[in-house]
């Protein structure tokens, strides 16, 4: 038995079209793999190899193989490349059980890789089940069952089908669940992402299900408008949009919660969660350097350098946190919670709340509207008794009412009268108010464990080599002082955009057009 090499001229297309269509496969799905050149090195060989002894025995076909891989020269595998190559060929043509290559002297790192490449090549296998040779990969992609392998070709058919059935050890492996589709069957569901709009859309007579998923829909294409920016990572203020549009997403998913079934919205929520998070621990840092930068800029030339070991620690910080926030972004996760959340979108009537056809209940816009933003005023004029020398905890708590209660007007602006953009503003100026003293608050802490662990590495040097951070402590001041002054004035904050008639009349007035 000759070990094959390149395909010649005018010999079979079938071993290159496996090639091809297994290191297509690999490129595509690398990332759920992690498996690197030399594994697709391997790959590649062992698509071109012919089949190996038919004998099922623990070692023989297994070392007859191997010999025959070693004494190929124009290979060029290192002796534990030649040993997973061997394994890969045996078991894909099946003359070793999958539960016999524990008995070969590979590591468990080497036995995953080499099932893992005998997965690719079955599923490869069956799509070139009719040897037609002519069954192309379009694409892959996450999809709501797992991973959605897009294949065209004159015997698609035949192909998808069997290809389906042999992706079954790839499933057992742990890798997501595998569906092969044609490309004619796959353009009835796959769905454009929503393009940036103008406004959100809503209308008085519209469901309170129909205005969630308008709203919902308008800041998804929010989220993906700023996402090249954000991963491009020039300008913070990308980044600064995607994280504002993921928290409206996140609030109006709240708001518009009792209009959808139990648990419909539960699964979209966890993805919008995660991408929040990888976005925030960028953007906090971004928000703690830039007023840091600030505060320099009034110092004096010669102390401007005092906050350079804060600030490097900090972009160190940032860095790992952009890092991790890009490998979110580019994970199979985050692609499909958007393929599953966009779906739900264009798929009018999914998870709506079901109601009695004899049981009448408002259900529209112009109804509900009022009390989902009165219900909001009601809850943050809940903490007027308790101001008054309120704990920071509990404004912090405020401030996140405050939000809730914006974003469910903004949601609703269009329908609401022109007083609305007063109201919008208002509630702005207070929210801004809190979310300053919050920030101010966690810089205070920060700063504080900065100070502790630069002191405690002080320790370890030299009295002569220790350096002073003046200006450190001197910026931790600031802040300390900016949190109280923002804390103290709260109350006329309040008073003077919350808790007066002219707001009060405003709001009547917007909603009193509904």
């Amino acid at each position: 038995m000759d070990i094959a090499g390149p395909v010649a001229p005018g010999a079979s297309p079938i071993p290159e079209q496996i090639r091809e269509l297994s290191l297509s496969l690999f490129d595509y799905t690398q990332e759920l793999h992690t498996l690197g050149a030399a594994e697709r090195m391997i790959l590649e060989q062992a698509a071109l190899l012919p089949a190996a002894p038919a004998r099922r025995t623990k070692k023989k076909p297994y070392q007859a193989t191997l010999e025959l891989v070693r004494a190929q020269p124009s290979l060029e595998l290192e002796a534990e490349q030649q040993k997973v190559l061997a394994a890969v060929v045996v078991v894909w043509r099946r003359a070793l059980r999958l539960r016999d290559l524990k008995h070969l002297k590979l590591s468990a790192v080497q036995q995953r890789a080499a099932l893992t490449l005998v997965a690719i090549l079955r599923i490869v296998e069956g799509l070139d089940s009719s040897g037609s040779g002519e069954t192309a990969i379009q694409k892959v992609e996450p999809s709501a069952s797992g991973m959605r392998i897009i294949v065209e070709g004159p015997s698609v058919a035949v192909d998808a089908a069997e290809a389906q059935q042999q992706a079954r050890l790839w499933k057992k492996l742990g890798y997501p669940a595998v569906e092969v589709l044609e490309s004619s069957d796959a353009a009835t569901w796959l769905i454009p992402y929503p393009q940036p709009a103008e406004k959100i859309g809503i209308l008085p007579n519209d469901s309170l299900a129909e205005a969630g998923r308008k709203v919902m829909l308008y800041h998804f294409a929010q989220v993906l408008r700023h996402e090249d920016g954000t991963r491009l990572g020039e300008d913070i203020e990308a980044l600064h949009d995607m994280r504002v549009a993921t928290r409206r997403l996140r609030a109006a998913f709240e708001v518009f919660s009792e209009a959808f079934e139990p648990g419909a919205l539960k699964p979209h929520l966890k993805g919008l969660r995660a991408t929040g998070r990888a976005l925030g621990s960028v953007r906090d840092l971004d928000v703690f350097m830039e007023k840091a930068q600030r505060y320099i800029e009034t110092l004096p030339e010669e102390k401007r350098a005092g906050l350079d070991p804060l600030l490097s620690q900090w972009k160190e910080q940032r860095d790992a946190a952009r890092g991790r926030m890009l490998e979110h972004l580019n994970s199979w996760e985050y692609a499909s919670f958007k393929e599953k959340f966009n779906l739900f979108l264009h798929s009018p009537g999914a998870g709506v709340r079901s109601q009695p056809p004899d049981q009448l209940a408002p259900d529209r816009v112009c109804e509900l509207a009022p009390v989902l933003i009165y219900s909001r005023i009601a809850a943050a004029r809940a903490y007027a008794p308790f101001l008054t020398d309120a704990p920071i905890e509990r404004l912090h708590a405020l401030r996140i009412e405050f939000k809730k209660l914006r974003y469910t007007v903004e949601y609703f602006s269009e329908v609401l009268g022109k007083r609305s953009v007063e109201v919008i503003n208002d509630l702005k100026l207070l929210q801004d108010h809190l979310g300053d003293l919050n920030d101010a608050q966690v810089a205070s802490l920060i700063l504080g464990e900065f100070i502790k662990g630069w002191e405690a590495s002080q320790q370890t040097l030299p009295i002569q080599e220790r350096q002073s951070i003046e200006e450190v402590v001197n910026y931790l001041a600031v802040r300390y002082a900016e949190q109280h002054r923002l804390q103290v004035t709260f109350q006329a904050a309040w008073e003077a955009h919350f808790d007066k008639r002219g707001f009060r009349r405003n709001l009547a007035q917007a909603v009193s057009v509904l």
